[in-house]
């Protein structure tokens, strides 16, 4: 019965079915393995920070937590000897290759077991040769310290020979060496006697050389002792000797056992021969790799020039070994690759690795195959690996046509989506041309029908009261029309806005009268404000318009009576909402106005912010209410969100964003005019409009109030009456103006007289063209108090 190899295995395996194969192989092939598995990370380093319990490591090369490559530099870094083969189901010789570059000492296939005996055979050969190798150097170590020792202690023997009387002197440890007694009588005969036969007639040769006066180099010679009872020994000798007129009258030295160190260095030699065979066999073993792989091996100087080339040049490519050799690779690179070729070879000259560079290389017959290549570059030549990838390419070019159809089929659709969005806008267009028709013609029709009754009254000289009843009659048709006007720009969310630090609980608060009458007795308002809110950075005038607006919307959606809920509340948004008009992630101020009517069905919420739809009935209202909240919350930099049902009523909650100002900036209401300088008089001002009913309503309202005013029908006359006034104090403009609009003719004046005030009046609303201009700004219509306001802000500003 054969007696089993015993050996300790660190074996880094993940799958208990593998293990036991390995287990089962190496029981079948007679050895008696002691297995320590381990299968992550922690539990190697665990294992490797303890002295090693194992004489050899098999790792897997994909683990599930870590690769092979990572266990064997893990090994390296703890036990940079110790034998380390994989053993894995991986294809391919780069990783073979790979590995064994960076210190594996085998790689064996899973399916192909049976090499595993051979390569653990080889491994524990090398561990029981290292082992007797650090044995050896152990030894010879030893010895050179010992003999440190003898110097330092004086242990060397001492000789001393002269040759004129013949007199030879040894101390006691020189006769220790030739082994004699301390007292024994010591002679040239006693010497010659005492040195090996073979080193005998040598080292005569050498001490009469020495002696003689022709020498001129030191004395120093190892040979072998024999003592008297047969025992060899190894010593070192080393010595002077002195001359007078030519003739040597004294020869001394030195004399150190050196048998311990000339038996290591034997060991040391004969266990360099084993290596030397270890490694011819070893390059047998990569000789075969070179011949056999399917990867084109080659060796080239830096300019490409192929000094070794492996036989897959010839399978792949077509090419013999003879043909190439002393040429340039580069020449059979394709043109359009070969500018790349080369700048990658002078990078690989001036030391750096590439790793899967790919060009194509021409075939024998003419063709260009695909090749991946990876080089190092070591001792003025380049190492290169390449890998023929030309079907891959094919593969990926067949994707790549594929992913083109793909993309142009997705922008087919794009330019369908297009054109269905077009026609939507178009729809959209539509509603708002027939709604905004609508809505003005009933205020025209207002309007002028009680004018006509105005100018028959007057005619008549009826009461006055029916005369100020036409004329509030107008008024309130106007002030309608420009209400209707500003919930339009909030639609388009064009109006220009002018957003402050604003706490809403105050503004709640400062409305709760008007929600109440505007609700009516019958239904109930309850208010749920959070004590600690934010500022929200709003404009708080039109905050007041959206409150209003959601408030008589949700009564219009109850029956008679019904509850109604006003709320405030901080949230931070951390994701997108699902509906469009939802605000973007971040921190905001939330209003919400709740309802307990009717609800809405998910037909109705999804056109709950079109313009002028509306499930009122006709005349009932104009469908701008949330359209203008939507408009308002967008250009405010939130969003809005509504939850709702059939039945159970509705909440409309308004994101608006996060201020965060000092006390002193947070408003509550617009400014009062008590709050304004008494007033100016005998100012002059300049008013240019290109309308002249505008120009002269302003002007009769400035003149009213007590200034002086010139008029201006264009920007050029305009800057005529500054050049020919210089008492014009402010300079009041309309923005939307032919030929010079406004802001260029603000520009002109900042330049000639930069502190002079200007105020712009305008119903248009996108004024971006100011850009940092500092103006004033009045949106049409106006009244004569607003006017004023302005007017006298601008005057103290400049002041």
């Amino acid at each position: 019965m054969s007696v089993l190899t015993q050996v300790r295995i660190l074996l880094i395996e993940d799958n208990a079915r593998d293990v036991e194969l390995l287990s089962f192989e190496l029981e079948r092939t007679g050895f008696d393995a002691q297995l320590n598995v381990v299968d992550t990370p922690q539990i190697l380093q665990d294992v490797l920070s303890r002295p090693p319990e194992f004489d050899v490591v098999l790792a897997d090369f994909l683990l599930p937590l870590f690769t092979g490559e990572d266990a064997l530099r893990m090994v390296r870094e703890k036990l940079p000897q110790m034998p380390f083969i994989f053993v894995s189901g991986v294809l391919g010789e780069t990783h073979a290759v790979n590995v064994m570059r960076q210190g594996a000492t085998d790689y064996i296939l899973k399916h192909n077991l049976s090499l595993l005996p051979k390569a653990l055979h080889r491994a524990l050969a090398e561990v029981r040769e290292r082992r007797e190798r650090q044995r050896a150097e152990t030894a010879l170590h030893e010895t050179n310290t010992h003999m440190r020792l003898a110097l330092k202690a004086a242990r060397m023997g001492t000789w001393n020979f002269e040759p004129l009387t013949g007199r030879l002197t040894w101390d006691e440890r020189c006769r220790e060496m030739f082994g004699l007694g301390p007292d024994a009588e010591v002679t040239l005969e006693t010497f010659d006697k005492g040195v090996h036969p073979a080193d005998r007639e040598r080292m005569n040769e050498m001490v009469r050389e020495a002696i003689s006066a022709q020498s001129s180099r030191d004395y120093a010679a190892e040979y072998r002792t024999v003592a008297p009872d047969g025992q060899v020994r190894w010593v070192a000798t080393r010595g002077t000797a002195f001359f007078e007129h030519g003739v040597c009258t004294r020869f001394t030295g030195v004399l150190s056992d050196v048998t311990e160190q000339k038996r290591a260095e034997d060991a040391m030699q004969r266990l360099n021969s084993v290596l030397e065979e270890r490694v011819e066999a070893r390059t047998r073993e990569r000789d075969r790799t070179w011949k056999l792989s399917r990867d084109l091996f080659t060796v080239a100087r830096y300019d490409t020039t192929a000094i070794a080339l492996n036989p897959a040049w010839h399978e792949v490519l077509g090419w013999s070994e003879g043909s190439l050799i002393g040429t340039r690779i580069w020449d059979l690179t394709h043109p359009d690759d070969r500018a790349a070729t080369e700048i990658e070879a002078a990078a690989i000259s001036a030391g750096r690795i590439t790793n899967r560079f790919v060009n194509r290389i021409r075939h024998a017959d003419g063709s260009y195959r695909w090749l991946s290549w990876t080089a190092v570059p070591d001792d003025g030549l380049m190492y290169a690996v390449a890998r023929d990838i030309t079907q891959e390419r094919m593969a990926v070019d067949e994707l790549a046509a594929a992913n083109r159809q793909l993309l142009r089929q997705i922008h087919e659709r794009e330019q369908v989506e297009a054109t269905l969005q077009q026609m939507q806008r178009l729809e959209a267009v539509g509603q708002l041309t027939a709604g905004v028709a609508h809505d003005f013609n009933n205020l025209l029709t207002v309007v002028l029908s009680n004018a006509s009754f105005l100018a028959r009254d007057i005619v008549r000289e009826s009461p006055p009261e029916r005369v100020l009843k036409r004329i509030a009659n107008i008024r309130e048709a106007g002030e309608r029309g420009a209400r209707l006007t500003v919930q339009l720009l909030a639609f388009s969310r064009r109006q220009r806005l002018e957003a402050k630090p604003t706490n809403l609980n105050e503004t709640v608060a400062g409305m709760q009268d008007l929600l109440q009458s505007t609700m009516g007795g019958s239904v109930g308002i309850e208010y749920r404000l959070q004590p600690d809110l934010w500022s929200a950075l709003v404009d708080p005038t039109q905050i007041e318009l959206i409150i209003l607006n959601l408030a008589i919307n949700a009564r219009d959606a109850m029956e008679v009576g019904g509850s109604l809920a006003v709320s405030t509340h901080n949230e931070s948004v951390l994701a997108r909402l699902p509906r469009p008009e939802g605000p973007e992630p971040g921190d905001y101020v939330v209003l919400s106005v709740t309802d307990n009517g009717s609800g809405m069905d998910e037909e109705v919420l999804a056109r709950a912010f079109e313009p002028f739809f509306t499930t009122k009935e006709v005349g009932k209202g104009s469908g701008l209410g949330l359209a203008q909240v939507y408009g308002f919350a967008k250009q405010s930099g939130g969003g809005v969100a509504i939850q709702t049902a059939p039945g159970t009523g509705t909440t409309v909650k308004v994101y608006l964003p996060h201020a965060a100002p000092s006390p002193s900036e947070v408003v509550d209401s617009p400014a009062v005019a008590g709050d304004l300088p008494p007033l100016v008089t005998a100012r002059t001002l300049l008013v240019v409009d290109d309308d002249p009913a505008v120009r002269e309503v302003t002007t009769l309202m400035l003149e009213d109030l007590g200034y002086r005013v010139i008029e201006a029908a264009s920007g050029g006359a305009a800057l005529e009456q500054l050049d020919q006034n210089a008492d014009i104090a402010l300079l009041v403009a309309d923005f939307a103006m032919p030929g010079m609009n406004g802001a260029e003719l603000a520009k002109i004046v900042r330049q000639r007289r930069p502190q002079l005030p200007i105020v712009f009046v305008t119903g248009y609303a996108d004024l971006a063209a100011l850009g940092s201009i500092d103006a004033a700004i009045i949106q049409k219509p106006y009244g004569q108090e607003l006017l004023a306001e302005k007017v006298r802000l601008a005057l103290r500003g400049a002041a």
